[in-house]
């Protein structure tokens, strides 16, 4: 019974995010309330309370459920990090691209994020979030840069604090651009080609 009970409030949860996506896409976050939320989902609006604080909290586990399984993946140190920073580095910004390409869910909330947010009043905390992600991006590119400088394999005179915030520029414009208008350009191809040509000019001469 205890299990089925724990299904039952993980469905309910889903559904409300389900329901948090479209209608936050479609309406904007500021102007949905949680009752236009429950409604989507079928769900009271005490349903809403008794999983999230408020809205700031259910934009927050909305983002998480979409993002934080690839930002473990993009942001904690891996094996390969010493023997090829840069070499792990160029893999990590093309699988950036590449799964917002190819990922509805991850599309939706990132042009949510973008485009359909404000950060005033209760939306403040998700400012927070938004930040956190973003310093954390920066120290994971940070530490590939001063690892591939300690190898020899970053030119001289490189900084790589200024150079992190160029490369992580450099993918959140593309994806930015992109989703304002998709048809505009190929996500990947284009991403890719860009990315390459910024990493060869911080490479080191032989």
């Amino acid at each position: 019974m205890v299990r089925r009970t724990k299904e039952e409030a993980q469905q309910t949860r889903n559904a409300l995010l389900d329901a948090a996506e479209l209608v936050f896409e479609r309406r904007g976050v500021s102007s949905t309330s949680l009752q236009e939320v429950a409604e989507a989902a079928g769900l009271t609006r005490g349903a809403v309370y008794w999983h999230f604080r408020d809205k700031a909290d259910l934009f927050n586990a909305m983002m998480d459920r979409a993002v934080l399984p690839f930002e473990r993946q993009w942001l904690e140190p891996a094996d390969d990090d010493v023997t090829d920073p840069m070499g792990r580095l160029r893999e990590l910004m093309f699988d950036i691209l590449r799964q917002v390409a190819v990922d509805a869910r991850l599309q939706r909330v990132f042009a949510i994020s973008t485009q359909k947010v404000e950060y005033v009043g209760e939306l403040d905390a998700i400012r927070e979030r938004h930040l956190r992600v973003y310093h954390q991006a920066l120290l994971r590119i940070e530490a590939l840069l001063r690892q591939a400088a300690a190898a020899g394999r970053l030119a001289s005179g490189v900084s790589p604090k200024t150079t992190a915030r160029a490369l992580h520029a450099l993918v959140d414009g593309l994806i930015a651009n992109w989703m304002l208008d998709p048809r505009a350009f190929d996500l990947r191809r284009v991403g890719r080609s860009a990315v390459l040509q910024m990493l060869r000019g911080l490479a080191a001469r032989a």
